[in-house]
């Protein structure tokens, strides 16, 4: 359709214009019979870089007419789109999207082609009183004839920290350090990763993939195989089987634990050929979850800025993730169904006191509820 430019810099802005003057900006597909034609699903509308094109007109919220603003919001279905354009078009990966080092990085050869074998591990640490959780990841670069060329061990950033997580690390950065068309064995007494490995990398790319927890490493993992031209092979090593190189590995990996907390981005360890991040950090988990979870905090921070609560006192009176527990729970409370209106609903039946809330009970069946059980039960 036409290139449309944010009414305002506000971070909370959806409102849009269309952008006067543009090349882009075709009057005759602006029309309500056009927008109609054209503008009813995510794959339209954007002419802009990735990182401007945050949001995209729903079907309910278009408003029909020649350059007046448009509402937008943000899709699961949108997010796909996006993605999809940039793994299917290898000319954008250019796009300013990406910090001036990912190329660099991507040439950044380490290790020489006769190396043969890479034995991979990764470890985490739960968060304890005196400590933040942590994760770690080790590889080992040998030859054909067995010798330990190089070695690598690091503490990672530890959003969204896991085991698995680790070990995928492992993965990206043992192949971040191979030549261009190396053919390699990686060596791993973590079968899940093996598992997974077929399911995310030996096999066409699916959008599917997006929906997997990690998927930014399997993206990035992907990336670097085609990239660099990489003959890769997962070898498991057999449990208790005194594995010498894997031995080396796990004490190497665990040793890594006592070294200084990163300091660099989790973005500097991606490699993917696009993201999606929110607040600087990348989204690892399923989008449409992130999704959902950012509605419902939305919504939330309306609900518990509700005069009903505020007169009783400080929001901190209440134990709110339970109260958000508990709400979820309520299948008619979910406030992530695509606008409709229940969760409203349900936040005017309970302001206007409609709703079966203690106060309300307090009035019909005195004889029952104490009038001192209000705040306690709150």
């Amino acid at each position: 359709m036409s290139h449309w430019l944010p009414v305002s810099s506000s971070a909370n802005e959806r409102t849009y214009n269309p952008c006067p003057g543009c090349s882009f900006n075709i009057p005759a597909l602006s029309k309500k019979s056009a927008i109609k034609q054209r503008c009813n699903s995510e794959k339209c509308f954007f002419n802009v870089i990735l990182l401007e094109t945050i949001d995209y007109p729903t079907r309910n919220a278009k408003v029909f007419a020649a350059y007046l603003p448009i509402t937008l919001s943000t899709s699961w279905s949108y997010a796909t789109s996006l993605v999809l354009v940039h793994l299917t078009n290898p000319s954008l990966l250019t796009s300013s999207a990406f910090s001036p080092s990912f190329k660099d990085r991507i040439e950044d050869d380490v290790l020489p082609l006769s190396i043969q074998s890479l034995y991979i591990d990764g470890s985490f640490h739960v968060a304890k009183d005196s400590s933040p959780p942590s994760m770690t990841s080790v590889w080992l670069a040998l030859d054909d004839d067995g010798l330990i060329i190089e070695s690598s061990s690091l503490q990672i950033p530890s959003c969204f920290p896991s085991a698995l997580r680790s070990e995928i690390y492992a993965v990206v950065l043992g192949l971040n350090a191979l030549s261009h068309g190396s053919l390699i064995s990686i060596y791993t007494d973590c079968s899940q990763l093996i598992s997974l490995w077929k399911r995310f990398v030996d096999v066409p790319f699916s959008s599917k993939l997006l929906r997997e927890h990690n998927h930014l490493l399997w993206l990035s993992i992907r990336q670097l195989v085609k990239d660099r031209n990489l003959k890769v092979d997962l070898i498991k090593v057999p449990a208790h089987s005194d594995d010498f190189y894997n031995i080396q590995a796990d004490s190497l990996v665990k040793d890594a634990h006592s070294s200084l907390q990163p300091t660099v981005s989790p973005l500097a360890f991606c490699y993917a050929p696009c993201l999606l991040t929110f607040n600087s950090l990348p989204i690892v988990m399923n989008i449409r979850y992130f999704l959902r979870s950012i509605a419902d905090a939305r919504a939330l921070l309306s609900f518990c800025s509700m005069a009903r609560f505020t007169a009783l006192g400080s929001l901190s009176l209440f134990d709110w993730a339970g109260i958000h527990f508990c709400l979820s729970q309520i299948k008619g409370f979910a406030s992530h169904k695509n606008g409709r209106p229940e969760f409203w609903i349900f936040c005017i039946k309970l302001l206007l006191d409609i709703l079966p809330t203690l106060t309300t009970l307090q009035q019909r069946k005195s004889y029952l509820y104490s009038p001192g059980l209000a705040l306690s039960t709150m």
